[in-house]
């Protein structure tokens, strides 16, 4: 857990000096869970995080699942209904740590 929330970290700096807005971190809904949820111009940015320094459970792509993309796409509707931007354009990225290097792939989709 403690690795997770240094990703996390890793990555909130990242979306920063990336100009990105942090809005939220580990927003929960009864659907599921979602990282980071930023502002990016006029775009909301819903972020998961993955990280690994080996692959021992899988390289961190690997473990970004179908049902992991659904729970964060369920999770984003509920956030924009719940924080009053229900018409506002938005995007699920996907944020890679893996031996020290970030990958970003922005408008994921499964």
């Amino acid at each position: 857990m403690k690795r997770g929330l240094a990703y996390e970290e890793k990555v909130a700096d990242y979306l920063l000096k990336k100009g990105y807005k942090i809005l939220e971190r580990n927003y929960r809904c009864p659907y599921g869970e979602v990282d980071i949820v930023a502002l990016k111009d006029s775009e909301l940015v819903f972020v998961e995080v993955k990280g690994g320094a080996t692959e021992k459970v899988g390289h961190p792509l690997e473990r970004f699942t179908k049902t992991k993309f659904e729970r964060i796409l369920r999770s984003a509707y509920h956030f924009l209904e719940e924080k009053g931007f229900a018409e506002h354009p938005f995007r699920i990225d996907l944020i890679v740590i893996y031996r020290g290097k970030i990958q970003h792939f922005k408008n994921v989709s499964l």
